[in-house]
């Protein structure tokens, strides 16, 4: 028994970095009669003892999870910083493309509902300390967690934008229940979404300026 009971420890001592390894969950959700996906990554450092952040990574326009979870890899932060990290999919507008509705193209997705409603599915699953969830997103991403921020402020405690800015729809309908930290990465030379702003985008020192 005692050689059996030392064999077995020696099992879990060069085997407990697998044991004890990080996770990446390919997962389902459905919202409003939609299959939604996302890939969940729980770090190898999270204890369901223990109330970790959540950080939301969102796609850009065209995108999707997958891509995101690499292109905007914070898979090696989490493991560090200790939070759980979630790429939300979008769904296809009418030209078939992947997508968040920000309040452009027509889209009649509720995003907002789902990402509501995608917390409260993760707080019956994981340790989250709902006082440190986070929004950020790639373009249209970034659009994104700006509307999260102003439609879903009860939630969302903090949110970061990288080429995304606001559109008047958001604008429109924001109303954060405490101020909120943004921080925006932009270029000032970007085509994509100018920076000065036009009718559909916000400029993005107005933005920052709200």
């Amino acid at each position: 028994m005692k050689r059996f009971i030392l064999f077995l420890s020696l099992i879990i001592f060069f085997y407990q970095d697998r044991l004890f390894a990080q996770q990446t969950i390919y997962d389902t959700l459905t919202i409003n009669n939609l299959d939604r996906d996302m890939i969940v990554y729980v770090p190898a450092t999270y204890n369901a003892s223990t109330p970790v952040p959540l950080v939301f990574n969102f796609h850009g326009y065209t995108s999707n999870a997958f891509q995101q979870m690499f292109y905007g890899d914070f898979r090696a932060i989490a493991d560090t910083a200790n939070f759980i990290l979630v790429h939300p999919n979008g769904t296809l507008d009418n030209t078939n493309t992947t997508h968040w509705n920000v309040g452009f193209g027509g889209s009649t997705v509720d995003d907002v509902s789902y990402i509501d409603q995608l917390i409260d599915s993760l707080l019956l699953d994981y340790a989250i300390d709902t006082q440190r969830i986070y929004a950020t997103g790639m373009s249209n991403g970034g659009y994104f967690s700006y509307r999260l921020a102003c439609e879903l402020s009860e939630r969302i405690t903090a949110m970061a934008s990288v080429t995304g800015s606001m559109t008047p729809v958001t604008q429109f309908g924001c109303a954060t229940s405490h101020p909120m930290p943004v921080m925006q990465i932009h270029g000032t030379a970007d085509g994509v979404v100018p920076y000065a702003g036009d009718t559909w985008t916000l400029a993005v020192e107005q933005v920052v300026d709200l």
